[in-house]
């Protein structure tokens, strides 16, 4: 359904699987910052969302509110929808570019899609993804670590505070290390659905089962790229909670060597279990809503 989508809807439907990826999976999300930015052990997914709910805030209250596990959620969520946007419609345009849609192809083989050129086009994608993503995920991390709890009140006062103490370039920390995540990401993630997709084709004959396909295949997926791009999430989180002005991480490859060397190669894969939850159930929720987006938009 997607691949004969135009531009707009492509760019409307992952922009609206995004804003409800988002929502649903936050807690998992501020947990696994969490967990990465820990230089010590960390302990249960659970005892560190009992942790969340009993810091203090800004304000000095230490009442125990759910809503402190969304912390960080306005630049996510701000962020999701451009971001997914980007990430979908790319890929389906590279996709198309690499198919070679043009008058000169016939249509045997302008639908003649490959596992090299899905991870191709799922490589590109992440590039221009993290291009988006990245100044909201810098806001999104300083919000959610610990080291800065108390620091800012809000979005609006991380923005103001980062551009007065750390300038403008601040908001482009950790860009080689959000490439090297989406990429390697996208590259899997849609690489692994296609090779589901033809073991298993989607059902044709009920709405219920395609959607539980769908879930099933992103919640795969989305697995799977997790195992493969954690040390470069853990290295894009090291290096944006930390202040520019004073850097221990100066690089996505200095910071891997650094972890490495200094905490054990297991430390390049710190907070994978709520990461792993968090986008195979994201990647499970997100896909699926794209596709009935598509379907929604292509019956009107």
């Amino acid at each position: 359904m997607s691949s004969s989508a135009s531009h707009t809807i492509l760019a409307c439907a992952g922009g609206i699987a995004g804003a409800i990826e988002a929502v649903l999976v936050q807690p998992l999300e501020l947990i696994k910052v969490r967990f990465q930015l820990n230089h010590g052990h960390n302990g249960s997914i659970i005892s560190c969302a009992r942790e969340i709910l009993a810091e203090e805030s800004a304000g000095g209250g230490t009442t125990m509110k759910v809503s402190r596990l969304f912390r960080g959620l306005l630049p996510e969520f701000c962020s999701m929808f451009p971001t997914r946007s980007v990430m979908y419609s790319s890929n389906e345009m590279a996709k198309r570019l690499l198919l070679g849609n043009d008058s000169n192809r016939n249509q045997e083989q302008m639908n003649e899609e490959t596992t090299s050129i899905i991870a191709l086009s799922g490589a590109f994608s992440g590039v221009a993804e993290a291009a988006v993503v990245t100044p909201f995920q810098v806001i999104k991390v300083r919000l959610q670590a610990k080291e800065h709890l108390g620091k800012y009140t809000n979005s609006l006062d991380c923005i103001q505070k980062l551009c007065r103490e750390e300038g403008l370039l601040a908001f482009s920390n950790g860009l080689s290390a959000t490439i090297g995540r989406n990429s390697v990401f996208n590259c899997v993630y849609f690489t692994v659905m296609f090779k589901i997709k033809q073991v298993s084709p989607t059902p044709q004959d009920s709405k219920v089962k395609a959607t539980v396909h769908s879930l099933v295949t992103g919640f795969v997926g989305g697995v799977m790229a997790t195992m493969c791009n954690a040390p470069f999430d853990v290295a894009k989180s090291r290096i944006q909670a930390q202040n520019s002005k004073s850097m221990e991480y100066t690089s996505t490859i200095q910071a891997l060597m650094k972890i490495g060397r200094t905490e054990g190669l297991t430390a390049l894969y710190k907070g994978f279990q709520p990461k792993a939850l968090r986008m195979g159930i994201g990647g499970a929720v997100a896909v699926t809503a794209f596709e009935a987006v598509c379907e929604i938009a292509h019956s009107l």
